[in-house]
């Protein structure tokens, strides 16, 4: 009995160590980075190169299990530090670290933890509507609303069993856009009244609004 129990205790833990090490990392952004700014990313960063770019795919590893730490700072203070022919692809590796990481721990998480995050996150049944199909143009729409945190929405997609293909593409293909546009922007931004950061500027701006339309689109059709 006691092996049982104990048996029990142990599966029980691995269940929830993913939640409890993503509510470590929100008192650790919370305690040590809340005020982080893209001047003091680039002050602590190491001028060595390679070193530099360690350090941003450990940013983005740190992003992945904290919702609260911007991603898109990381991506702007790897456009500010290199060029934009090695930032653009480390920010996109930086993706699939932000995105997977999260993913592999819900998959250790069984789905009653989705229905626990479905009472403070009410979007969440989203993810379950695309869980049963459509899981890459799921993944892709869910990323280029931005309506659920990264880290959750990854965290649930595992949970749920996505097919991982499927969700690293579609979670891929709705942040890169994104997320180049922001390198640009970080490239660019000692001129910010330059032609480049202007224009990404603007595409940054119409992708918000096209997103936010979809979102009420998608509303109104399930409201249907």
């Amino acid at each position: 009995m006691k092996t049982k129990a104990i048996k029990i205790v142990l599966k029980r833990a691995a269940q929830l160590s993913p939640l409890l090490m993503i509510g470590i990392m929100a008192v650790l952004y919370i305690t040590v980075f809340r005020h982080m700014t893209l001047e003091q990313i680039l002050e602590y960063t190491p001028a060595e190169p390679i070193a530099a770019a360690v350090v941003i795919l450990l940013m983005y590893a740190l992003k992945s299990m904290s919702y609260f730490f911007p991603m898109m700072l990381i991506a702007a203070a790897a456009g500010a530090i290199f060029p934009v022919y090695i930032a653009i692809p480390l920010n996109l590796f930086g993706i699939v670290i932000m995105a997977t990481v999260p993913y592999l721990l819900g998959r250790y998480v069984e789905s009653e933890a989705v229905d626990r995050l479905a009472l403070k996150y009410k979007k969440i049944e989203m993810i379950k509507e695309y869980s049963r199909d459509r899981q890459l143009s799921g993944a892709f729409f869910l990323r280029i609303i931005s309506c659920l945190p990264y880290d959750i929405v990854s965290l649930a997609m595992g949970s749920l069993r996505f097919d991982y293909k499927k969700f690293l593409l579609g979670s891929f293909l709705g942040t890169a856009p994104g997320f180049i546009l922001t390198t640009i922007m970080g490239s660019a931004i000692t001129e910010p009244l330059s032609p480049e950061f202007l224009i990404c500027a603007g595409a940054e701006v119409f992708i918000t609004i096209v997103s936010a339309l979809a979102y009420k689109l998608h509303k109104s059709r399930a409201a249907k």
